[in-house]
C-alpha cells in the first residue's frame, strides 16, 4: 500500500477533508485531526485511535501498529502502511475517523 492509497481511504470517509499540520499532509473531520501522513520517505501515518484503540491496534498487529506519545500522553498508533493489507489499513483509518467524528457522522457508517 502506498500514500496515496491511504489517503484516498481518508479522503473517503463522511466530511473527511486534508489540511496541512506542521508541514504533513493531515486529515480531519469537523475540525478534529484523525490522522497525519509522515515524511514522503516513510510509509507511516499516525491515526488518532484514542488510547484504548492505539493499545488494542499495537496488541493486534505490533508488526504495523506502534504507540505515539506526546506530551506525555499516549496520543496515536504510528502504522507503516508499506506490507498492510488493504482491508485492515482501511479498518484502522476508519477506526481513527470513528474516534474523532460526531455522533451524527458516526451513524452514516453504520
Amino acid at each position: 500500500m502506498d500514500a496515496a492509497a491511504v489517503r484516498s481511504i481518508a479522503l473517503g470517509l463522511p466530511e473527511a477533508e486534508e489540511y496541512e499540520h506542521g508541514g504533513l499532509p493531515a486529515f480531519r473531520v469537523r475540525g478534529s485531526r484523525f490522522a497525519t501522513m509522515l515524511d514522503a520517505e516513510s510509509a507511516t501515518v499516525n491515526l488518532m485511535l484514542g488510547e484504548a484503540g492505539i493499545r488494542e491496534a499495537t496488541a493486534a498487529w505490533p508488526e504495523h501498529c506502534s504507540e505515539r506519545w506526546f506530551a506525555g500522553r499516549l496520543s496515536s498508533a504510528r502504522v507503516d502502511f508499506a506490507d498492510i493489507e488493504p482491508g485492515l489499513m482501511r479498518e484502522l483509518v476508519t477506526d481513527a475517523w470513528r474516534n474523532r467524528a460526531p455522533a451524527t457522522l458516526r451513524r452514516l457508517l453504520d
